[in-house]
């Protein structure tokens, strides 16, 4: 296995994560616990994640791109 694959299965599963967790609180599930853990706003919390789904698809679409990597 690849640094690349590695790579890009760590991305993957980060964001699968943040995407159910984002869908989640836009559907309106009680994220009340989570967001008290981490001391952030309903509103706050869906910017964050929506930049981290971002974010990872950016990254998995710029390593599954590259051809430095084998």
């Amino acid at each position: 296995m690849t640094s690349k694959v590695i790579a890009l299965r760590i991305l993957h599963g980060v964001f699968i994560g943040f995407t159910m967790l984002l869908v989640l609180g836009v559907a309106g599930f009680p994220l009340g616990s989570l967001l008290d853990l981490i001391e952030m706003s309903r509103r706050e919390f869906q910017s964050f994640a929506l930049f981290v789904v971002v974010a990872a698809l950016l990254l998995i679409h710029a390593i599954a791109t590259s051809d430095s990597a084998p």
